[in-house]
């Protein structure tokens, strides 16, 4: 910590580098990364980062939700089990049947099962605590880019203290 450094809200800014160590740290080591990193940090830097790690993590957690095992056979769009794609064809194609439930138009949501939402859920919250943290830090960035560039970066009036004269109190 050099004398120089701003403080923002009471704590040092940090740097980019420590905003992404501590990011790495705590995607790395998932919730008990977050909660060490979180609980140690000293800078706005480490404690954006770890924070963003959390929402990276959560996002990590959504999509293993979303495709349990890493197989292509889980019904992915896309994915075919024999590595070819089926005669497009080949389809009967049902105008009655637009929704593709079999009683021709309930209102059930048949394709998303409660994991799937579940994920979704995770992925959505992963991302806004990813979003917010990286604009935190920018903010104390540009907090700390206004504090160096401004003029007079202390008091324009010395503190002094009691028995002591402006002009000693240098």
């Amino acid at each position: 910590m050099s004398s120089d450094e701003v403080y923002v809200d009471g704590l040092p800014v940090g740097s980019v580098f420590s905003f992404i160590w501590n990011g790495m740290i705590s995607m790395s080591f998932q919730l008990v990364g977050f909660l060490l990193t979180y609980l140690l940090h000293t800078t706005h830097a480490a404690k954006n980062g770890s924070r963003a790690g959390l929402g990276l993590t959560l996002v990590q957690y959504g999509f293993y939700m979303r495709n349990p095992g890493g197989s292509a056979d889980t019904g992915n769009p896309g994915q075919f089990n024999n590595g070819a794609p089926p005669d497009p064809n080949s389809h009967n194609f049902d105008p009655n049947n637009v929704d593709g439930s079999a009683d021709g138009g309930s209102d059930n949501m048949s394709g998303v099962s409660s994991s799937d939402l579940i994920s979704y859920a995770l992925m959505i919250i992963g991302w806004f605590i990813l979003i917010r943290a990286v604009s935190d830090f920018l903010k104390a960035r540009r907090h700390e880019a206004l504090v160096l560039q401004s003029p007079a970066r202390g008091l324009s009036v010395p503190v002094v203290a009691a028995g002591e004269t402006p002009e000693t109190a240098a």
